[in-house]
C-alpha cells in the first residue's frame, strides 16, 4: 500500500475543499513566508520509552498573502532520550509534530482569524516538510517548507468562510 507524501495530502484536501467549500467565501491563492519564536522558558521534556516528549510554546509571524501573527503551542515526539534533547540544539533529531496555532491578521488583504493545525515530521539537522490545516474563518491546506524553530514557506489555496 502506498503512503501519500505531506505534498500529495495538500493537494488531495484542497481538491476536496475546493468541492465543498468553493462558494462559501473568497478563494485565495496563499503564498509567503513565516518566521517562528520560540518562548524556551515553556519547554517540557517528558521521557516517552527511549523517545521525548517536547512541549513547548511560541509565535508565528507570516508575512506574504497571510500578514498576521499565530500564538503557538507544540508537541513533538523527538527519537532521542530527553537527557539528549535537552543537551542540544532544536532539529539535532527526527522528531514528528503538531502545533495548534490561532491566527490574527489578514488573507489577501482581507482581515481573518482561523485556526490552523502545523503537522509534520522534522529531519535530523532540523528541515521540516509540513502542512498547515486551517478551520473556523479560513478553510483550506498549505504545504509548507521550513527549518526548526526558524521559519519558512507556505504555499496553497485558502477559502475565506463567510459562512458564519
Amino acid at each position: 500500500m502506498r503512503k501519500l507524501t505531506s505534498a500529495a495530502l495538500a493537494t488531495l484536501l484542497a481538491i476536496i475543499c475546493a468541492t465543498t467549500v468553493a462558494s462559501a467565501g473568497d478563494r485565495i491563492l496563499a503564498r509567503g513566508e513565516f518566521t517562528a519564536t520560540v518562548d524556551f522558558s515553556t519547554l517540557t521534556l517528558t521521557p516517552v520509552d527511549e523517545n521525548c516528549l517536547l512541549e513547548v510554546e511560541g509565535v508565528i509571524a507570516f508575512t506574504g498573502s497571510l500578514d498576521g501573527i499565530a500564538p503557538a503551542r507544540t508537541r513533538a515526539l523527538v527519537l532521542a532520550s530527553c537527557p539528549e534533547v535537552g543537551a542540544t540544539p532544536p532539529g539535532t533529531f527526527k522528531d514528528v509534530f503538531t502545533s495548534k496555532l490561532e491566527f490574527a491578521g489578514t488573507v489577501g488583504g482581507k482581515p481573518a482569524v482561523a485556526d490552523i493545525n502545523y503537522r509534520g515530521v522534522a529531519k535530523v539537522g532540523g528541515d521540516i516538510r509540513a502542512v498547515m490545516a486551517f478551520s473556523n474563518g479560513l478553510v483550506g491546506v498549505l504545504r509548507v517548507d521550513a527549518v526548526v524553530a526558524e521559519g519558512g514557506s507556505y504555499v496553497g489555496i485558502l477559502w475565506l468562510n463567510d459562512l458564519d
